[in-house]
């Protein structure tokens, strides 16, 4: 037995499940709503108009041909893929409606009365959201797909199992028509999931493939830009030993002379050329220290007091990781450190552990003012609060400049954290090896 409630509420969550809606959260809900009051008037009367099975089926049809139409404007799905829901709801509703009476009557225990109710309202409620859950990341992944091939045939084959169960095809199984109906059925719904949820990894995988060779471009680029930092670097230092050898060899040539003046402006300006933050050394890796010492001397022209203390250790990270993740840490701290009036500061380091490499950045920054926190839910609409429901990680504002760390932070495994006290803001970063 299967209660027209309940399944018209489980073909309501499908759609709202799976379907990416594109309204705020609560038009969406009101909207289900509206279309499961309608359901229910709807079913009944057609229950009554026709007795027996043609009359349940008949009440399905409504209720998923309502969901359709408000859901026509209530997701930004193409027309196919609801369609395909709708033979889905029609699918699951036919199927629970040969099977359970078949379920109940073999248990070994009676199962009138209560029992019976409670034990269908739990299958019911189960099946529905077994089926959710295995198709919700392949619909929601190819949501914004237009009509395919691969969705017709997914629809036909779908109608193909609505049909098995309505015992459309029962002459096939002669004498062991339940045995081989069943068995038909959950062989068609394991196959649907099968090809959804393969399609679906194949998308998945074309994708990391596609994202890791941007990856790799994107690391090439900065290498260049890195090389450059290292060439600018090196020609200061160039400079800078040119320039001592000028100076020595004026004082040189002018010794014999009255040159006391000369010789005070060479010593200042010797003293004056080893306060350039670009000739400091801060790490042992020229790369490393190339990046630490463009933002050094940037945060000097800001009037920033930079302190570094930077090492890595024997990390399997590549040098081009190391660097971007510097970069991205370095040009955040000194963009809003630049912001503050008064004293300014930052403070970099970078520590290894046994199984990660820290990242921290501590630096003035403007006090942001905290609102009254008010409990509100997740994105704007129903699929935002699903998708921080059941995805793995999300970016917040405080990654905001820090993209590509974050990313690193993904795909090895690690944290990322933002904290804010007494007018300084702390960026810490752990990638694990």
């Amino acid at each position: 037995m299967v209660y027209f409630s309940i399944a018209f509420l489980c073909n309501a969550a499908l759609f709202l499940f799976l379907l990416e809606d594109k309204y705020r959260i609560w038009t969406t809900l009101i909207g289900t709503a509206l279309a499961y009051v309608l359901s229910l008037i709807g079913g009944g009367i057609f229950a009554n108009l026709a007795e027996g099975p043609l009359g349940q089926q008949l009440a399905c049809l409504w209720s998923v041909l309502v969901l359709f139409a408000v859901f026509f404007f209530l997701s930004v799905n193409n027309v196919l893929q609801k369609l395909y829901l709708c033979v889905l709801c029609m699918s699951n509703f036919a199927f629970l409606t040969f099977f359970l009476p078949l379920f109940l009557g073999g248990l070994p225990f009676s199962t009138a009365g209560v029992p019976a109710g409670i034990l269908s309202f739990l299958f019911t409620v189960l099946f529905y959201l077994l089926i959710g859950l295995c198709l919700y990341r392949p619909l929601h992944h190819f949501s914004d797909r237009s009509v395919s091939g691969f969705l017709v045939g997914i629809t036909l084959i779908q109608l193909l199992c609505y049909l098995f169960s309505l015992g459309f095809f029962d002459f096939f199984f002669q004498g062991y028509v339940w045995g081989g109906k069943l068995l038909t059925v959950v062989l068609l719904y394991c196959g649907i999931i099968f090809v959804f949820r393969s399609l679906y990894h194949a998308a998945r995988f074309r994708q990391e493939s596609a994202m890791d060779a941007s990856r790799r471009y994107l690391l090439e680029t900065e290498s260049g830009d890195f090389a450059d930092m290292l060439a600018s670097v090196k020609e200061v230092r160039a400079a800078q030993k040119f320039g001592e050898y000028a100076l020595d060899t004026v004082k040189v040539m002018l010794r014999e002379e009255d040159t006391q003046r000369v010789s005070e402006y060479v010593a200042n300006a010797k003293r004056n050329t080893f306060l350039s933050p670009m000739l400091d050394t801060y790490h042992e890796d020229p790369y490393i220290n190339a990046v630490i010492a463009t933002k050094a001397t940037i945060a000097k022209q800001a009037g920033i007091l930079f302190e570094s203390s930077a090492i890595t250790g024997n990390t399997p990270l590549e040098t081009g990781e190391i660097c971007m993740a510097v970069n991205e840490l370095l040009t955040k701290a000194c963009q809003e450190a630049a912001d503050v009036s008064g004293n300014k500061k930052i403070h970099f380091s970078i520590v290894p552990s046994e199984d990660s490499l820290h990242f921290e950045a501590v630096y003035t920054a403007e006090a942001e003012e905290e609102p009254q926190k008010v409990q509100r839910l997740p994105g704007k609409n129903f699929s935002d609060l699903l998708h921080w429901l059941l995805e793995d990680f999300t970016e917040g504002k405080d990654s905001v400049g820090l993209e590509n760390t974050a990313e690193m932070v993904g795909r090895y495994g690690g944290k990322m954290s933002v904290t804010n006290s007494a007018g300084l803001r702390t960026v810490s970063v752990a990638i694990r090896y």
